[in-house]
């Protein structure tokens, strides 16, 4: 991709010296030089990103990013008025509505078996996918994974990047199952059975309010010395806490096992990010996925993979069936770009704040009816007993209240991640992106509602 990426840089500056040209032949020397600056500040940032592809300080504006994907896109063989397109695939839309919605990248990306080789109808999409790929490296690098060495943008949600990472690892290492600590969550284990694997549960215990993986049991199963993954999971909902990444990647070292993190919203966390970092430099840890709508506020259907190992990448790439979509790829690198680091520093800043507020406001509705704060570790979501209420029933009335997201579980039901989990339950998200004044009307709503 290295030519590709000398071709975009000459192209600018061929540009660049025709616009001066132009300014220089058409108007007086000042006003050029004046209407120079401008265009500079407007381009600068858009080379930078195709010069350096890096996470960007500061965030470019819309315009900046629709001109860098305008430029790419315009690439691609299905933009040139003068060739004869005879082939079964070559990037038509029916309308240019749908060219919009994909940004202009209608070929796609990967070539069949292969998901970042480049295709030669589509040298701008191609060189997108590198960009984006670098761009998002660097991004998790500088939010807390300084010790992971690549990564790749799918076109996946994150049980679907899971299971692309699990297939490569039966092809590559002929793993034949999967032990996974109990999550009740139906798109991973789900994963675990697409990529042609076993599923051993590994048992949860129960420590006060919070549900924890039994570790000895895991230990015990990994030394049994069976050909085996491990997939650990960082966030889920309260009671169910993190997995303790460093003791579990140091007894994969110790049983040469693969493992694999469901970290599928802990990027905005920067206490899960450092658990992974030192998981990394403490033991053994394949790939690391995390959802890129949960974390940078995209469309639902991307993720980004990041390994210690850039043959684990490679082989993931080298594991999915035919071409891909470029939409949810292209979406993650404009969020990537339309955020930049420091306004991801404030946005953490702020789901810190609002997770303090959520924390507070539950404990506020508990004790004025009779109910009480669950005391779990968890750096999203809060949960409250409903001990005594009909909880299923207040979940539906807070949802034709127009409160979405609560998720309310009954005693001993699946859900808990345990068995006979002791009490009813409700669980509030203060994720990245959260508002306070959401916060505020879910909570004064529950507690009308758990007060009746």
């Amino acid at each position: 991709m290295s030519f590709m990426r000398g071709w975009a840089k000459r192209r600018y500056i061929d540009l660049d010296n025709d616009i001066e040209k132009r300014l220089t032949d058409l108007i007086p020397e000042n006003m050029a030089r004046r209407g120079r600056i401008t265009i500079d500040a407007l381009l600068a940032p858009v080379k930078d990103i195709l010069n350096r592809q890096r996470f960007p300080d500061k965030p470019l504006t819309e315009r900046q990013v629709e001109l860098m994907l305008t430029l790419l896109s315009s690439m691609d063989t299905d933009k040139d008025p003068g060739a004869a397109r005879v082939g079964e695939r070559e990037g038509r839309t029916i309308a240019p509505l749908l060219d919009r919605l994909s940004a202009g990248f209608n070929h796609g990306i990967g070539r069949s078996g292969h998901l970042t080789a480049p295709q030669p109808k589509a040298a701008g999409a191609s060189l997108m996918q590198q960009v984006t790929n670098h761009v998002a490296l660097d991004a998790i690098r500088r939010l807390g994974l300084e010790n992971v060495r690549a990564a790749i943008v799918t076109p996946l949600s994150t049980g679907m990047s899971i299971a692309l990472i699990l297939g490569a690892l039966r092809r590559t290492l002929g793993i034949k199952e999967v032990l996974y600590p109990r999550i009740d969550h139906a798109s991973p284990r789900r994963a675990i059975s697409f990529a042609g694997l076993q599923e051993i549960r590994v048992s949860t215990i129960l420590e006060g309010d919070a549900v924890q993986v039994d570790l000895a049991e895991l230990e015990s199963r990994l030394s049994k010395g069976n050909e085996a993954a491990v997939l650990a999971t960082t966030t889920f909902f309260p009671p169910r806490e993190s997995d303790p990444m460093k003791d579990i990647a140091k007894l994969c070292a110790e049983s040469d096992t693969p493992l694999v993190i469901n970290n599928a919203y802990g990027v905005q966390s920067e206490t899960i990010m450092h658990s992974i970092r030192s998981a990394i430099d403490a033991g053994r840890v394949d790939a690391v996925v995390q959802s890129s709508d949960k974390n940078f506020l995209t469309p639902v259907g991307g993720s980004i993979i990041v390994s210690p190992d850039k043959e684990i990448i490679d082989s993931t790439a080298e594991t999915y069936a035919g071409r891909a979509t470029a939409a949810p790829v292209v979406q993650t690198l404009a969020a990537l770009l339309l955020t930049g680091h420091e306004e991801y520093t404030r946005l953490r800043a702020e789901q810190i704040e609002n997770l303090t507020y959520l924390r507070d406001q539950l404990r506020s509705v508990a004790d004025s009816t009779g109910q009480r704060l669950l005391e779990v570790k968890n750096h999203v979501a809060c949960a409250m007993t409903l001990d005594g209420l009909d909880a299923r029933e207040i979940g539906a009335r807070l949802y034709n209240l127009r409160v979405t997201g609560p998720r309310v579980v009954e005693k001993g039901e699946e859900g808990s991640s345990v068995d006979n989990y002791p009490h009813d339950y409700i669980v509030m998200n203060a994720a990245i992106g959260a508002k306070r004044e959401h916060i505020e009307q879910a909570t004064v709503k529950l507690h009308k509602e758990a007060s009746r």
